[in-house]
């Protein structure tokens, strides 16, 4: 919308159609628009690229956005902006390979300053995967009874399994039962401590990628 200027004979400030017009040093004073740029339309090779790191690793947190709602809370409060934003930001930045795809080590689901696990392990059976860590002298006392969270991402089918509150961090282990798994898929994991009041945790440990035969 524009708006006239001492009447019908004046000048106008504002868009019509392809045309803007202002006022410039007692003149008035309009101009063509700029025509869309083609290439811009169809994107520079750096651009496509950002695009499709941006669409693989929307898929990817979509797939864990209940475990990033907890484990950005604390970034997402100090910076004022959603907990998917603040993990797709640092992983965006981050968890990329070469190839640009997602480097699953690199990847952090949980961002604080809680001491991690020690020693992170994990193994499968019939009853589940088991996850495992050394017993860790941590002062003040009551970080033992910090909770464990963990999950299991499956890439095949885009599917994550977890747990938000585990054991304790002094029991030294945690299962994800098998009847959330799936025979003869690859489960990508992480382990993470949070603290009984949620007020501080720690960052995610890629723990490996297990099968379960």
């Amino acid at each position: 919308m524009a708006i006239l200027n001492d009447g019908i004979n004046g000048g106008f400030t504002g868009k019509v159609g392809s045309v803007i017009g202002y006022q410039l040093n007692g003149k008035w004073i309009i101009k063509g628009l700029p025509k869309p740029s083609k290439k811009n339309k169809i994107g520079s090779q750096k651009q496509k690229v950002c695009r499709q790191r941006f669409t693989v690793m929307q898929n990817f947190l979509s797939a864990v956005i209940g475990y990033i709602k907890i484990g950005f809370n604390l970034e997402r409060k100090a910076r004022m902006i959603t907990a998917h934003n603040a993990a797709k930001s640092y992983n965006m930045l981050h968890a990329f390979d070469d190839n640009n795809e997602i480097d699953y080590t690199k990847i952090v689901l949980t961002y604080g300053d809680l001491v991690g696990a020690e020693n992170p392990q994990h193994f499968i059976d019939d009853v589940g995967l088991h996850f495992t860590w050394s017993e860790q002298h941590l002062t003040p006392y009551e970080r033992q009874s910090d909770q464990v969270m963990v999950l299991a991402y499956n890439a095949k089918n885009n599917t994550a399994y977890c747990l938000f509150s585990g054991s304790r961090r002094s029991s030294g282990k945690e299962t994800l039962p098998n009847k959330s798994l799936e025979k003869g898929s690859d489960y990508h994991t992480w382990i993470s401590f949070i603290a009984d009041d949620r007020m501080n945790i720690s960052m995610s440990t890629y723990v490996g990628c297990i099968t379960y035969e």
